[in-house]
């Protein structure tokens, strides 16, 4: 059984959506703070597991990709922020921020990792590594494995670029 999503999470999603598509007003030859081609919106499925209790779970995320902050050659990084429901039969769910970074393996393959927190049920650190696979310039499937507390997940997600 699926269960509703929080209103705070509800409005916390819409709050950082909605300004995806706003054009902020700013003064002639300044430079907005945040620029809209950076953003990516994803959603996903997971297999968590907590002390030999599996379950099928859900998320949906945001993701910022810091263009200035780059860590060497061939590597980017970018700021996600998310919800997820661990899927447990018992109330599951919490809130996440990560830094991620990446680079390309080949043409269209990437790797990926991951570090930050989870605030929630399982509170804490979250660290996490995966492959990505872009099928075109706008979306990227990525397999992940990420560890938190108490939860292991094994990820599979979807990531527009907006």
């Amino acid at each position: 059984m699926i269960r509703p999503i929080p209103n705070y999470l509800s409005a916390l999603f819409f709050i950082l959506l909605s300004g995806v598509g706003t054009t902020p007003v700013i003064a002639e030859g300044s430079k907005p703070l945040l620029n809209k081609d950076l953003f990516s919106i994803g959603a996903g499925v997971s297999r968590n597991s907590v002390r030999h209790d599996d379950e099928t779970g859900f998320q949906f995320f945001a993701a910022y990709d810091l263009n200035e902050v780059n860590v060497m050659d061939g590597v980017s990084s970018s700021v996600e922020f998310g919800f997820m429901d661990y899927g447990f039969s018992h109330d599951s769910t919490g809130i996440w921020g990560n830094y991620v970074v990446k680079g390309l393996i080949g043409e269209k393959f990437g790797w990926l990792a991951r570090l930050g927190l989870d605030i929630g049920d399982d509170s804490g650190l979250m660290v996490g590594a995966g492959v990505s696979y872009a099928t075109s310039d706008q979306v990227e499937l990525r397999g992940e494995y990420v560890v938190r507390d108490d939860v292991d997940s094994v990820q599979f997600n979807f990531l527009f670029h907006l």
